[in-house]
């Protein structure tokens, strides 16, 4: 079986909604969204697109943990083995992002255009360019502390951008918009997507 989400006991039969063939495995006080295979997936892009578009569907009905991508157990047995072996881990975290969305704050610094002539030059303009990205960073974050139950920063996916993953009980999504947008007004572009299922915040910091 291609393990896909785990939700809490009372998830009913939230799998049949989504376009694959899922079963809801019950088991302690949780309940594990997976499809019966012969084979394991293959890590193509169509199996990949598949994978998460499952997990979305899944969120819109029922808060969910997202499985990695590729887990696999032999049987019911093994299953119930992996469950009671998470249980406590995985009940904590349903808890933390029931009722709650994901949004992202990107956090674009302007660039530079000092010459550089040196080494010299070069460390000391970007030592002055880590000092103004940690400090508006840390400006933004506490911003946004009084409305936000966790903040996790993210991978860039542009050069000179900070990237920072919010998780936000969902009446106060709108008020995380407005709170970014007014900041940027006076200070660097900030933008906010989503909101989105909270899949960064599906496991505890660190791990």
């Amino acid at each position: 079986m291609l393990l896909y989400a785990v939700a809490a006991a009372d998830a009913g039969s939230t799998g049949e909604e989504v376009d694959l063939p899922l079963r809801a495995h019950r088991s302690r006080g949780l309940t594990v969204f997976a499809e019966p295979r012969t084979q394991p997936p293959q890590r193509s892009t169509r199996e990949l697109l598949g994978f998460g578009r499952a997990l979305h569907q899944l969120w819109a009905y029922v808060p969910v943990l997202p499985m990695r991508f590729g887990t696999v157990v032999r049987d019911d047995d093994e299953l119930d083995r992996l469950v009671a072996e998470h249980e406590s881990e995985w009940s904590d975290r349903l808890a933390a992002v029931t009722g709650h969305s994901e949004c992202i704050v990107h956090l674009l610094m302007p660039a530079r255009a000092a010459t550089v002539r040196t080494g010299s030059d070069y460390l000391r303009r970007r030592a002055m360019e880590v000092k103004q990205r940690d400090a508006e960073t840390a400006e933004l974050q506490a911003l946004l502390a009084p409305y936000a139950s966790e903040i996790r920063p993210l991978p860039p996916v542009r050069p000179h951008e900070v990237r920072l993953a919010v998780l936000v009980p969902d009446e106060h999504v709108e008020a995380v918009r407005t709170v970014v947008e007014e900041w940027s007004t006076n200070g660097p572009e900030a933008t906010v997507t989503g909101p989105w299922p909270p899949f960064s915040f599906c496991q505890e910091a660190g791990e």
